[in-house]
């Protein structure tokens, strides 16, 4: 599904990512477009909003314990919409946005997956490895469609840029809760493949949201940022979970060639997500062979390769974007 993200909508919704006009003075003119901003907090109040928003929805959800599964879902998600009305839509506030709209598709999803077996008259409290595949399948296609329905709503709403990549990461979180809990062992590695499969179609949406904002100015880079970030995780992990701790050089030669990708399209998250697995290959490799303080070396070594990276990103990338033919260098961020 096509979604038209074109720069008026600055004129119109918030942009969370990128700082008013009013502070756009405080921002540090050394700050560039490799240096991947990502507005998390844009003052103090958004800790106390943070903070009193947990309060008054841990209440609420004591409050309606007792509820059936559905209603509660249904009051949580309709709190979390009016809370974005005022804090998103008008304050404008980072952080409250992102715990928002993962509160507002989690109640999504959690209505979804619960009203059906309301409306079939099933007992929700009996635990998901009490009842049968069969019996899972539907209720699941249904917490599917109220998340997907939720993500696109809150999405035409609020525009919090990490919305596309929560309503995601919600989906594949639930099938993995569900299945790892009723599968055997060989489906869950199929399902770790399906896993890499869809990270890398997400992967290649995120190359399409950077493509339409080359210079990182509008909120498709925002958007892009996240779904790299989940793209990532996804990708990555089932590759190093098969890897390790039996091949260690392996693990260590993707490592490099997820650098190599990251310098390419200029994002970090490939790298980060990855980065504890890669140490603890390193780590493996130095205790088979010298067995001693291989942790201290490893930290040293790769702390310190990271922060010259960092420093020499992009005379690094311009090295690498040598390799890379010259029509697609044109679709890359600039």
């Amino acid at each position: 599904m096509a979604i038209n993200a074109d720069d008026t909508l600055a004129m119109t919704t918030p942009d969370l990512s990128k700082p008013s006009e009013a502070n756009t003075a405080d921002v540090p003119s050394q700050q560039r477009i490799d240096d991947e901003p990502m507005r998390l907090i844009t003052s103090f109040n958004d800790v106390f909003v943070f903070v009193a928003s947990l309060l008054l929805l841990f209440g609420t959800a004591w409050l309606t314990i007792s509820l059936p599964r559905w209603l509660a879902a249904l009051i949580g998600a309709a709190m979390f919409w009016g809370l974005s009305e005022i804090f998103v839509r008008r304050r404008r506030m980072a952080l409250p946005a992102l715990y928002y709209a993962f509160g507002f598709l989690a109640t999504c999803a959690s209505f979804g997956f619960s009203v059906l077996y309301w409306v079939n008259g099933l007992d929700e409290s009996s635990a998901v490895t009490e009842q049968p595949v069969s019996g899972i399948v539907l209720p699941m296609m249904v917490g599917y469609v109220a998340l997907a329905i939720g993500t696109v709503f809150y999405w035409k709403r609020f525009r919090v840029p990490a919305t596309f990549a929560m309503g995601i990461g919600g989906a594949v979180a639930m099938t993995w809760i569900v299945f790892v809990l009723l599968l055997d062992e060989p489906f869950i590695g199929a399902l770790r493949v399906a896993n890499i499969a869809l990270g890398l179609a997400i992967f290649g949406w995120a190359l399409r949201w950077d493509a339409r904002d080359r210079k990182r100015t509008t909120i498709r880079s925002d958007v892009a940022f996240w779904l790299h970030l989940l793209a990532a995780c996804m990708v990555t992990h089932p590759i190093f979970w098969a890897l390790m701790p039996a091949y260690p050089f392996a693990a260590i030669a993707v490592f490099v060639l997820l650098t190599g990708i990251s310098l390419v399209i200029d994002r970090r998250a490939l790298m980060m997500s990855s980065l504890l697995y890669v140490i603890s290959a390193i780590v493996n490799v130095l205790m088979t062979s010298t067995g001693t303080q291989s942790l201290a070396v490893v930290a040293v070594v790769v702390g310190g390769a990271l922060l010259l990276l960092s420093v020499f990103w992009q005379p690094a990338r311009h090295a690498v974007l040598k390799l890379v033919p010259a029509d697609l260098r044109e679709r890359l961020p600039q």
